[in-house]
């Protein structure tokens, strides 16, 4: 009986002890990104971003880059806050250079105890935007963050 508690004890700890792990890694996230801005840089469609993180319901905010090419807009973005899942915007809208305005037809996100990474993505995009602006305002919050697509990257 005394080693049957010993063992359910140690697989306790050892499944909490992972969970905890699960929820402070970010292990869904390692692997999604890396082929997709592979092919999307040798093709010349990435543009990475450098703009300042915004802060948004008290969580730190960034565009990280920006797929377009192929009728398609793909914008990566990271969230950072402690113990508030998800960080990230629901929903965004991005407005181009020429003033047309998609909204986010599909989202993926992976989330740890401190940053959400994610990604949002917009289809039948026309060709020749030089610039957008990805935007969200929500209960007197907002955030917006201008992108260009000159140069090879997207420098504010």
């Amino acid at each position: 009986m005394r080693k049957a508690l010993f063992l359910a004890e140690w697989m306790l700890l050892v499944g909490i002890g992972g969970m905890a792990l699960i929820m402070v890694l970010p292990v869904s996230g390692l692997f999604d990104r890396d082929t997709e801005l592979s092919a999307a840089k040798k093709k010349g469609y990435y543009y990475e971003v450098n703009a300042d993180k915004q802060t948004y319901f008290n969580k730190k905010v960034s565009v990280d880059g920006v797929v377009y090419g192929e009728g398609e807009l793909v914008v990566y973005m990271t969230a950072k806050g402690l113990f508030a899942i998800p960080n990230l915007p629901q929903h965004i809208q991005v407005k181009t250079d020429s003033g047309q305005v998609f909204d986010h037809r599909s989202s993926s996100a992976s989330s740890n105890i401190y940053q959400s990474s994610g990604q949002f993505t917009f289809k039948n995009v026309p060709p020749g935007i030089k610039s957008i602006t990805v935007f969200k305002e929500a209960y007197g919050e907002s955030l917006s963050f201008h992108i260009s697509f000159g140069g090879g990257n997207g420098n504010e």
